[in-house]
């Protein structure tokens, strides 16, 4: 896991820091002081803070308003402390058997706050005349920004592993969780392509939707080369633009259809993947690397 390896010695270090993630105690009394001082602090769990919240023990019952965060709280194992999820919740598939909670916009207030959870977890900000009433009932809400790189998304698996494990024994349960995404990107890597690109995500009027490089799926696509499309550009490109562009490859969503992707860049290598992983970001994106992999060898 050389990748993941050099990631987390960087965000964990920097999650430790910004986190109060677990205490020290001293060693039991009856060890002399001469070797008290030859013994580390033992680390306890918990507790671990977040922004403004601390939490003295492992959260038992949770409810999930986003599909990513269902999603990948099903990859650390986690599925059996969801009492509801977001009507959108559909993978796994006995998400589908949860109790619906609507969506960060249009939260069921009423019926959340029947289940009593102890925490509930969104990646879109939820108003706030509901997180008083959630917070007046008891429930802990944690606001969990999307990724925007691939290293970004292995924070969230690393912070939420932190908040459930303990302090102690999370990173080998994130480790574990990004395995997968973890040989995908390595074997991408392995590749030793560097090649220009472009992502069409969509179409609109007189031009296409292109992904620039401040896009999250820019970051994992970089495995492959460059986006010409730089951070400050914006999405909709007219056909004027298109025609300027000469990208090596182009990775466009499955959605669009080939023959206009082929008309905009004819010289191109085309590569379709499935931007909904992309959109609902979680170690499945592994599935969208190997792809493209396999056409790129």
């Amino acid at each position: 896991m050389k990748r993941i390896s050099g990631i987390f010695a960087v965000i964990i270090s920097a999650a430790l820091l910004l986190c109060s993630c677990g205490k020290t105690i001293d060693p039991p009394p009856l060890v002399s002081e001469a070797e008290k001082t030859d013994l580390p602090p033992i680390k306890e769990p918990y507790p671990v803070s977040f922004d403004d919240e601390t939490f003295e023990a492992s959260p038992m019952r949770v409810v999930s308003l986003s599909p990513a965060l269902t999603e990948i709280m099903a990859d650390l194992g986690l599925f059996d402390r969801l009492c509801a999820v977001s009507d959108y919740c559909d993978y796994p598939e006995a998400a589908a058997s949860l109790t619906k909670a609507g969506s960060p916009a249009s939260p069921d207030i009423d019926g959340i706050i029947s289940l009593s959870p102890e925490l509930v977890i969104t990646m879109s900000p939820i108003a706030s005349t509901d997180l008083i009433l959630l917070r007046q009932a008891g429930a802990r809400v944690l606001e969990i920004s999307p990724p925007q790189s691939f290293a970004g998304l292995c924070e969230i698996y690393i912070k939420l592993s932190m908040l459930f494990y303990g302090a102690v024994d999370f990173q080998a349960v994130a480790e574990g969780s990004l395995s997968g995404l973890d040989s995908a990107m390595s074997a991408a890597s392995e590749l030793g392509i560097s090649r220009s690109f472009v992502i069409a995500e969509g179409e609109c009027e007189g031009g296409l939707l292109l992904s620039n490089g401040a896009a999250f799926c820019s970051s994992v696509l970089s495995v492959f080369g460059y986006n010409l499309r730089l951070a400050t550009d914006p999405f909709t490109a007219t056909e004027d633009e298109l025609f300027e562009l000469a990208p090596d490859i182009v990775f466009y969503s499955d959605e669009i259809d080939r023959d206009r992707i082929s008309e905009e860049f004819p010289h191109s290598e085309l590569v379709p993947i499935d931007f909904e992983r992309f959109e609902r970001p979680t170690a499945r994106i592994a599935e969208v690397v190997n792809g493209c992999t396999e056409r790129l060898r």
